[in-house]
């Protein structure tokens, strides 16, 4: 559940934090005025594209947080294997999550004061955040969009992606196969290349690491007269008698023994002194060494030259590092392997691609029948939802069927069908709004309005399936309390449908807390908190205010939406009898629901 959002630089919303609480939230005001940009903001938190255009002019970047209260275990698990959450916690915990957007275009984003991934916020934020906007009304019509609501309303998502694996696994599979068939056409000339680079590299024999150690060697062969001086440098400067470091470090050690005689403090700095000229002592006798054992070897030098160039011509062909050259080396002995037996790597292929392709088939079938089992209850979900949003007798059904394909290998009730990722099944929503109206896809038949109020019935088959207890056991969904953002579902209703759209959108608030941006007073009167968007200009800039509403508030702002500009005692006392009618509306919440 949402319980603050801070935006900061989004366009004209300057500074604005607001509090929220359960239930159902309602945001009004003039067209323009940024209620939009509240959209965006949740928006940004639920994981959607930041863009740079937001960004308020004049303002380095764009800041929005928003507090959740959550206690969804798996919200937890991820937030906890990313490291954003302590471990072995339980019950409810809290995520903050924060998006900045640069001007120039840089974002960062932080959950719980810790740098995040976009990945991670975008795992989570459907835990706790659900958005139903225009788009999203949209994008019911596409075509892949109620396979993807019917797999959820079912909790089928994992098997839907168990089975998708499994197809890329099979096509992995198959591709091998067909690589390995097609390699046959040139399998002679091919040996002949593999055995040549295979004899080129093996001719040489190169070992991991070794044109480094060679490199390092070549460097001091090279400056075998310069390394000379340089060790007869340093063991003058340390053994000269005259005026050598090992020379003065005694005669300041005997004077410190001296002194060691008439104070006892100085013996620390004696014992300390005698350790430095016994370092120094072998580091002089190491030098020497070293000056005594320096010789130009010419063979060498040239073996190592010679070692070089032909090191560096495997990498030029097989790799930039050696490590690369081996791995290739490896790669052609495989690839030779095959070639020699290739009719029995094929065999081997193909078997590893059929087994593939079972797997894949039980796991679409086993999907298909529990699709086919869910979409009744889908369909009766949405109905009755629907009867709610003053669809009387409409009809409404999630269709599962497939299409026939002669040539596919994938057989199900003895015919081929198109197979994919998802599976056999084509899912489509057919809806009929009115009696007497043959049912015909969504697609074809919803206007904007209609489109609006399926969109939210769908929502609430959802939001209650997924809070719902199976068999007894827990709920499918962690967290009693999620948080909806309806942006203007109500758009092309008017009058009693407007209202049964707000009495909807109060007993989904039963259950999880909603936020909604409307233009229409029968959904703002249904609200339980009411905040008005309004712009304001001063010293020639636009800012947007968010201002919690009181009775008396309220009252002239539903009123404002049933007048307009010109507010009079008609619309006030109409606005108060909206009001009066969502008072006391509906059952009790439920005793289960946790408080914040």
């Amino acid at each position: 559940m949402l319980t603050s959002l801070r935006v900061r630089d989004l366009a004209v919303l300057e500074d604005v934090e607001v509090a929220f609480a359960e239930g159902l939230t309602v945001l009004t005001g003039e067209t323009g005025a940024g209620k939009s940009l509240v959209v965006d903001a949740l928006t940004l938190l639920a994981g959607g594209r930041a863009d740079p255009a937001l960004v308020r002019g004049g303002a380095e970047r764009l800041v929005v947080e928003g507090a959740f209260d959550c206690d969804d275990p798996e919200a937890r698990a991820i937030l906890t294997d990313a490291g954003l959450l302590e471990e072995g916690g339980r019950g409810a915990f809290e995520v903050v999550v924060r998006r900045e957007v640069a001007a120039g275009g840089k974002g960062r984003l932080l959950v719980n004061g810790s740098p995040a991934a976009l990945k991670t916020l975008q795992e989570i934020a459907p835990r706790l955040l659900v958005l139903h906007g225009q788009a999203e009304a949209r994008d019911l019509l596409d075509p892949d969009a109620p396979r993807q609501l019917l797999d959820r309303y079912a909790g089928l998502e994992e098997k839907s992606a168990a089975a998708a694996a499994l197809f890329r696994e099979w096509r992995a599979r198959r591709g091998e196969v067909e690589r390995l068939e097609g390699s046959a056409a040139d399998r002679a000339k091919r040996l002949e290349l593999i055995d040549f680079q295979m004899a080129e590299i093996d001719k040489v024999e190169p070992k991991e690491g070794e044109d480094e150690e060679i490199s390092s060697e070549r460097k001091k062969l090279a400056n075998v007269e310069k390394v000379g001086q340089l060790l007869s440098a340093a063991t003058g400067a340390l053994e000269s008698d005259e005026n050598g470091a090992i020379a003065a470090a005694s005669a300041a050690r005997r004077a410190l023994q001296q002194l060691e005689e008439i104070d006892s403090s100085y013996a620390s700095r004696s014992a300390a002194l005698a350790g430095a000229i016994e370092t120094m002592v072998q580091a002089a006798f190491e030098a020497s060494r070293d000056l005594e054992g320096l010789e130009a070897d010419p063979a060498r030098a040239a073996f190592v030259a010679e070692r070089l160039d032909a090191l560096a011509k495997l990498k030029r062909r097989y790799g930039p590092t050696l490590a690369e050259v081996l791995e290739k080396r490896q790669a052609l002995g495989r690839e030779r392997d095959e070639l020699a037996d290739l009719e029995g790597t094929i065999r081997k292929a193909e078997d590893a691609a059929e087994r593939a392709f079972a797997a894949y088939r039980k796991a679409a079938l086993d999907l298909s029948a529990a699709r086919e089992a869910a979409a009744p209850r889908l369909g009766r979900a949405v109905e009755t939802h629907l009867r709610d949003l003053a669809f009387l007798k409409s009809s409404f059904s999630a269709a599962v069927s497939r299409h026939e394909e002669d040539e596919s290998r994938f057989a199900a009730g003895g015919r081929g069908v198109s197979f994919g990722a998802h599976g056999i099944d084509q899912v489509g929503f057919v809806f009929a709004p009115n009696p007497g109206e043959p049912a015909r896809p969504l697609q074809k038949i919803a206007s904007g309005g209609e489109l609006s109020r399926v969109q939210l019935a769908l929502a609430a088959a959802l939001a209650a399936e997924e809070a719902a207890s199976e068999e007894g056991g827990p709920p499918r969904r962690g967290g009693p309390v999620r948080t909806f953002v309806f942006d203007e579902v109500d758009a092309g209703v008017s009058g009693a449908t407007a209202e049964a759209v707000g009495r909807k959108l109060r007993g989904l608030a039963a259950k999880e807390q909603i936020l909604v941006v409307t233009h229409l007073a029968q959904v703002a009167a249904a609200g339980e908190r009411h905040f008005s968007v309004s712009k304001e200009a001063a010293k020639g800039r636009t800012r947007t205010r968010v201002e919690a509403l009181d009775g008396g508030g309220r009252v002239e702002a539903v009123a404002a939406l049933l007048a307009g500009a010109s507010v009079g005692e008609a619309a006030r006392a109409q606005a108060r009898q909206l009001l009066g009618v969502f008072a006391n509306f509906g059952p009790g919440r439920p005793a289960v629901r946790r408080k914040a």
